[in-house]
């Protein structure tokens, strides 16, 4: 080869020797286990939950039979919950009670996936958005009512519990608001059976939720509207007797509807709590 080829070369091969250089994972060093949760915790208390994820993460790849692991791996919920990231955090929770479910703190890893699977579903009933109701997603939702009646069920006497039977019943009430939506929704569109169907699934299913009334009410307007006057003075009846303050009854035998758009701009927070928190939709 020429001195001149051989000259053109050598920068050719210094620009890849640099750029294999560069491309090389940089390798961390193993720390011990306990260095790892120290730093983990710094992490935390500096509200750093991503860096505390790391570390924890890190600290179960190297260790994952130690003196830390199992508290890290509850803590790792933790953190992932605070970091937002709700579905691992459930993950996590559900992986922790399937390994360990003799730990003393295992009612924990059963709060935080209820917890977590509360707050993914919390927008679904904090924002109703321009779109057929019947096609939200209340699954995460659910997922929440099924993890915090596990944690009640199997834990009565944890300090979680109590937390986790209010949170149940905000659920619980939020369910059978949605379903009024829904039914609302129908009486609009005149589709009778359709809400007579959707306001009968809260009555029979929600005994207690704040709606009841209005659900009995659309069963008495929507009967009333097919020309089925024996159903609808039996549902009348029912509420008059269970309900006799119900502001839709008008006393002549037959009910009013408050299907204005500001009743169904209400927040949700406003209607599951009786008009205490919340927006009324009054202002709309």
């Amino acid at each position: 080869m020429s001195m001149l080829k051989l000259s053109r070369a050598l920068p050719l091969a210094a620009v890849v020797l640099l750029a294999a250089c560069s491309s090389t994972p940089k390798v961390e060093p193993v720390k011990t286990e306990k260095a790892y949760f120290d730093t983990a915790q710094h992490s935390m208390t500096a509200g750093n939950f991503s860096s505390a994820t790391d570390q924890l993460e890190a600290l179960e790849s190297h260790y994952p039979v130690g003196v830390y692991t199992e508290q890290a791996q509850l803590q790792l919920i933790y953190a992932k919950y605070q970091h937002l990231d709700y579905a691992g955090a459930a993950a996590d929770a559900d992986r922790f009670i399937r390994l360990h479910p003799g730990n003393a703190q295992v009612d924990y890893a059963y709060y935080m996936k209820g917890l977590a699977d509360y707050e993914a579903g919390s927008d679904t009933f904090n924002r109703y958005l321009p779109m057929d109701p019947a096609h939200r997603d209340l699954t995460a939702s659910h997922d929440a009512f099924t993890d915090l009646h596990e944690l009640v069920t199997r834990f009565p006497a944890s300090q979680y519990t109590p937390d986790a039977r209010q949170r149940m019943i905000y659920l619980r009430n939020s369910f059978a608001e949605y379903e009024m939506h829904v039914a609302r929704f129908y009486v609009r569109r005149q589709a009778w059976v359709a809400a007579i169907d959707r306001a009968r699934w809260v009555v029979e299913g929600y005994e207690g939720a704040p709606v009841v009334p209005e659900a009995l009410a659309i069963e008495v307007y929507c009967y009333n509207k097919l020309g089925l006057d024996t159903e609808a003075q039996n549902t009348l009846a029912l509420l008059n007797s269970n309900f006799p303050n119900y502001k839709g009854l008008d006393g002549k035998g037959s009910v009013k509807l408050d299907l204005s758009k500001s009743n169904e701009n209400r927040s949700l927070l406003n209607i599951v709590t009786f008009g205490l928190l919340g927006s009324n939709g009054q202002d709309q």
